[in-house]
């Protein structure tokens, strides 16, 4: 009960920060024509309205004509890309990090690759892997794995080399460094990029989504923005927006818990 007390829980200044965000949205519409910027009550009455069934995006032959249908599959790329770009990126992070070959070569190609915007991307990743779920997922992860590997290449460079000396003074070999001291230290680091890494995934995502893909909150505002329906853009964005807050106050919540014994082991070092 009372870690459900604590979930509902909101941040005063965050919710003061929302609420100027739609003052200031009423007041532009006042200046603005409906059709430019509708108020968010309209947008707000939109999202619930398309939410399970939507019949005029399918006039524009989408497979599923509501906005809660696109918000999972868009959601489900997320993850399957967060979780492919992390065990990606964490793993090769971890091993260039006391390798420095292995960081001599694989620097140069990733952080190559996480410079080039994704609209360059994109038509190379769509003609390679065809307009399907393929495509956005591993450009999505592609760009995981480029944060990942900074993030878990510092915390493990970051690690003082005392408690790899201990372990090979006790007998452990590479892999069992790796495994039992490097990854445990570096987990508070590697989470804290992870939840960076989440939300820039939806951002992401829509994009890929918008060039090429069949389904998808992306595909959705594609096609609206073909028939100029701001209050439907806005509805979808508005639904992406919420989801990827919702999911970032659960990874804040994983964090806290998972990296626990941190916060605990540097307390009882202070004492």
């Amino acid at each position: 009960m009372a870690g459900a007390m604590r979930w509902a829980r909101f941040d005063p200044l965050g919710m003061l920060g929302i609420m100027a965000m739609l003052l200031i949205w009423a007041a532009m519409t006042r200046v603005l024509p409906p059709s430019s910027l509708p108020g968010p009550l309209s947008v707000g009455l939109r999202l619930g309205q398309d939410f399970f069934a939507a019949p005029e995006l399918s006039f524009y032959g989408l497979p599923d004509a509501s906005l809660s249908g696109s918000m999972i599959y868009t959601a489900e790329n997320v993850l399957v890309a967060l979780g492919v770009g992390a065990g990606v990126g964490i793993a090769a992070g971890l091993l260039t990090a006391r390798s420095a070959t292995l960081r001599a070569l694989i620097d140069p190609v990733l952080m190559t690759a996480g410079t080039i915007p994704i609209l360059v991307l994109a038509p190379f990743f769509l003609i390679w892997f065809g307009v399907g779920r393929a495509s956005s997922v591993l450009l999505v992860a592609l760009y995981v794995s480029v944060m990942l590997y900074v993030f878990a290449q510092r915390a493990a460079s970051g690690l003082d080399p005392v408690f790899e000396q201990s372990a090979r003074t006790l007998g452990a070999d590479r892999q069992r460094i790796l495994i039992d001291v490097l990854l445990p230290s570096t987990i508070p680091q590697i989470l804290g990029g992870i939840r960076i890494a989440l939300a820039g995934c939806w951002g992401l995502e829509a994009i890929a989504e918008l060039l090429g893909a069949q389904y998808g909150v992306g595909k959705i505002i594609e096609v609206l923005a073909g028939a100029t329906d701001v209050q439907g853009i806005l509805a979808a964005l508005v639904l992406l927006g919420v989801v990827a807050v919702l999911f970032d106050a659960g990874a804040a919540l994983a964090t806290r818990r998972l990296a626990r014994w941190s916060v605990t082991t540097q307390i009882g070092h202070e004492r």
